[in-house]
């Protein structure tokens, strides 16, 4: 015999309202933080200091993004950002001797023995030059966004800022033996006997791999936004970008020995003797500590900065810049934009339904409206007012019955 739902569905007597959109998406979307060339605020301008502390000074004009001495001190390789190339520059003459094509936006680099690694990073590669001849003789594929290299031994590390790793080149046969998992956009990267050290900006730390397996053996908490990063001895020195100071760790214990305040924005450093020099963007200036007593002898305006001639340059790649907040200094290359909030709202009918039945193990509903729910207690959106004949379908092991009612659906009183 035939069973009937002992009451008709119920349908709550006012029609619930909610916003059509909850909320929309905000105009700007919140952007990662931009990369800029490390040369802004030096004018494009370079000293080389050679191993008889005689000086060569470089003009290399707006686009410089890394630049790299040769082992002897004759050559500058440097990396221009917007023509995707690599200027070899004769240290004697100041002349440029050759233009290397290479990737897409290339920034940092370092050298191999006769070889020097160019990471391009909207290209997700490093170039590989034969400095014998300048030519290019390999491309090998890393990470996202690769950013800073450096070499140790026979392997080069590159961090990749946007995969949150260290990619690890063989240089003997140019091939790729490793990738690393780091911190949140791994900015720069240096070297110390067998270690290596990477600041991870958006983690406030700075990860140690032991390069002989290529093992992470430590991570440790330094200041915000940690970019830069170099080493003197048994200490390496992290510029901490938005707290204004440098963090000093004692390498062989991978202790922090010390917190030195600089200048607004140290994006870079490098070490030159016992001296290191930080760059401080917002502030136009350089900071000169002492790495023995770890105190600052000096900051002086960034008219021009010193590169060592072991090849590392004092801006280590990429400089970046945070999202939020944004940069006040009106000679900052790049202002990146936070978001907008903003949302907006419209009435909707919405329908809940109750389901009275006896017995039942399945529903079907049909909301007269061209759709359908298989949910016992369902919420549903109509798109306009009106009458809607409803349909329920109840079932269970030995039947199958339906109830049918019209529903009222109508806009909130005003």
């Amino acid at each position: 015999m035939e069973t009937i739902p002992q009451e008709d569905i119920i349908v709550s007597g006012d029609s619930i309202t909610v916003p059509d959109d909850v909320v929309t998406v905000p105009e700007e979307d919140v952007t990662l933080p931009e990369i800029i060339s490390p040369a802004v605020e030096t004018n494009g301008t370079f000293t080389i200091v050679n191993e008889d502390n005689t000086t060569s000074t470089l003009e290399l004009g707006p686009d410089t993004g890394g630049i790299a001495v040769s082992p002897n001190g004759t050559y500058a390789y440097v990396t221009n950002i917007n023509n995707n190339t690599v200027s070899v520059i004769n240290t004697i003459n100041n002349s440029v001797e050759a233009t290397i094509n290479v990737g897409n936006y290339p920034s940092g680099i370092a050298f191999a023995g006769e070889k020097a690694y160019v990471t391009n990073v909207n290209s997700n590669t490093v170039t590989v030059i034969n400095t014998i001849n300048n030519n290019v003789i390999g491309t090998i594929n890393v990470g996202d966004h690769p950013g800073a290299i450096e070499v140790a031994g026979e392997n080069a590390y590159v961090t990749n800022i946007n995969s949150n790793t260290v990619t690890v080149i063989n240089t003997i046969n140019n091939n790729v033996i490793g990738t690393i998992n780091v911190g949140e956009r791994p900015a720069g990267i240096a070297v110390a006997g067998e270690k290596a050290y990477v600041t991870n900006a958006n983690s406030n730390t700075v990860t140690v791999i032991n390069t002989i397996n290529n093992n992470v053996i430590g991570t440790i908490n330094v200041g915000s936004y940690p970019t830069g990063i170099a080493v003197a001895g048994t200490n390496a020195y992290v510029c901490n970008a938005n707290s204004n100071t440098v963090t000093v760790i004692n390498t062989i214990n991978n202790n922090i020995i010390g917190t030195i305040n600089v200048g607004e924005y140290p994006a870079a450093i490098s070490v030159i003797g016992n001296e290191a020099h930080v760059t401080n963007l917002n502030s136009n200036t350089v900071t000169v500590i002492n790495t023995i007593n770890n105190n600052v002898i000096s900051t002086a305006p960034a008219k021009s900065i010193l590169v060592p001639p072991s090849g590392q340059c004092v801006c280590v790649i990429p400089v970046q810049k945070p999202p939020c907040p944004t940069c006040a200094c009106p000679t900052c290359p790049s202002v990146p934009k936070c978001p907008t909030a903003n949302f907006t709202s419209s009435l909707v009918l919405l329908v809940k339904f109750t389901d009275l039945s006896k017995d039942a193990n399945k529903w079907y509903w049909t909301f007269g409206d061209g759709t359908n729910s298989t949910e016992k207690n369902p919420i549903h959106v109509y798109n306009k007012p009106g009458n809607y004949k409803v349909n329920l379908t109840v079932s269970n092991n030995n039947c199958t019955v339906t109830k049918s009612n019209v529903v009222n659906v109508c806009t909130c009183p005003k």
